[in-house]
């Protein structure tokens, strides 16, 4: 009985460490969406952020990543980086907004309707825009939020 006890109550501290542990808290993404355009065959990722939650001088970069054949197929890759890498705020300073894009080339035009379709399904993860930096991944999001153009 003792031994139960003390199993149920290890089990009950590993759950709220755990789940005190799945996010960091950074909400560090503010929004974000896909934006698609049907007679360039584009499709552009961006995201609005913010450097609240990070260390002053902190570096960071953002990149979207794709799960799922479709997107994946369609774009030919499942990891989309933005061209630059950012920094938080100098000591002292207030908080920043940074806005984030990047537009790639859909290989796969003819995919287009399911590509909307699986970002706008909230029961898949499509598409993320992930924040890191050498230390790994700072914060994330999914985006549902896809516009035709």
């Amino acid at each position: 009985m003792k031994g139960s006890k003390v199993v149920i109550i290890a089990v009950i501290l590993m759950a709220v460490l755990l789940s005190a542990c799945n996010r960091n808290a950074a909400e560090m993404v503010m929004s974000g969406g896909v934006t698609i355009n049907e007679k360039a065959n584009t499709i552009t990722f961006r995201g609005v952020l913010s450097d609240k939650a990070l260390e002053p001088d902190t570096p960071f970069q953002t990149r979207f990543y794709l799960q799922g054949a479709t997107i994946k197929n369609a774009l030919g890759t499942d990891l989309i980086y933005t061209d630059e890498e950012l920094k938080s705020r100098k000591q002292g300073e207030s908080p920043q907004e940074f806005e984030v894009k990047k537009t790639v080339d859909i290989k796969k035009p003819e995919e287009i309707d399911k590509l909307m379709s699986e970002i706008k399904n909230k029961d898949k993860e499509a598409v993320t825009i992930e924040l890191v930096n050498d230390n790994g991944r700072i914060d994330d999001q999914v985006l549902h939020n896809v516009t035709k153009e």
